[in-house]
């Protein structure tokens, strides 16, 4: 059984943190940010029908502002149950994309925070700022066409120049797609075909087994890989590398921007007016909706 990796080393899934966590892409802002080319609203959608597409719920889209709610993992719910309050409800996990226009390509900001509602109705945020929030972000703006901002960079852990699938016959590891020639692994010896099931002394089963591996992987000139070529298994020491800083961003495309009213989309479940206007309303105290938000879903509610 094959599991496709999205891309070759960014971190997708809304995971418990790694231990090796650090993070991949340092922008030169430190923000979670990336460039698309395409318009704010052409983005907006994206992002939106995106958030959709991966079982996350999609709250609030306008054409600058992307609200979803995530799946919390089990691990971060089980810490978030030992450090809350008693009695404190399961936890909730919001993304926001901020939108704007800068040099000819729409620049998407994320921010993140997570919710509990205590027994007395009060509802406690607290900002995510982790490098394993802002992997798994940059991670997800990747996959969907977003540009590293200039001059970003890659410090924290090794380059391995390959594509690779996930797999768990004839053993659990990553099977190498895309060796490219002039790579680490090349150099080292690594083939396609390959599975891979150590990154020096990190088992690999997932992603988050990767980062942590290519972070560990830094501390020497080379380090370590182990791997099965067919039946046998191999070792090879591999130069330590690291991913070039990102250049200018290339050319924008001539983007024909239209004229689209801002208007906020929520997704519906068949509530009746005034059970959709009460969910506004907790969105809205929670922080979630801004006071814009709510009114324009308000006034739309009302207009029925």
């Amino acid at each position: 059984m094959k599991i496709k990796a999205l891309f070759a080393i960014v971190f997708f899934t809304i995971a418990t943190p790694a231990l090796a966590d650090e993070p991949f892409a340092v922008t030169p802002s430190g923000a979670t940010e990336a460039y698309f080319d395409m318009g704010i609203t052409e983005t907006s959608d994206m992002l939106a029908n995106k958030c959709v597409d991966l079982g996350w719920t999609m709250l609030s889209s306008t054409d600058t502002t992307v609200v979803c709610e995530v799946p919390v993992s089990f691990g971060n719910r089980l810490l978030s149950a030992l450090a809350a309050p008693r009695y404190a409800t399961p936890p909730r996990q919001f993304f926001r994309f901020n939108l704007a226009g800068a040099q000819g390509y729409t620049r998407a900001q994320a921010s993140s925070w997570q919710e509990i509602q205590t027994a007395f109705g009060q509802t406690q945020r607290t900002d995510l700022q982790s490098e394993n929030y802002h992997n798994n972000v940059m991670g997800f703006f990747m996959s969907v066409g977003g540009f590293y901002p200039a001059n970003t960079q890659f410090p924290n852990h090794a380059a391995i120049n390959t594509d690779y699938e996930f797999v768990e016959s004839p053993r659990d590891g990553m099977v190498l797609t895309g060796v490219k020639p002039t790579g680490a692994f090349a150099q080292a010896g690594l083939m396609d075909g390959d599975i891979v099931v150590r990154i020096a002394g990190e088992r690999i089963k997932d992603n988050n087994d990767v980062s942590d591996g290519l972070h560990k992987a830094v501390r020497d000139e080379t380090f370590e890989v182990q791997f099965y070529r067919e039946s046998e298994k191999m070792t090879a020491q591999v130069p330590r590398t690291f991913r070039d800083t990102v250049g200018p961003l290339p050319e924008p495309s001539k983007i024909e921007v239209l004229d689209k009213p801002d208007v906020t989309t929520i997704v519906r479940n068949e509530l009746s007016v005034a059970e959709e206007l009460a969910k506004f309303a907790e969105l809205h105290k929670q922080g979630v909706l801004t006071d814009e938000e709510f009114a324009a879903q308000k006034a739309k509610l009302l207009a029925r």
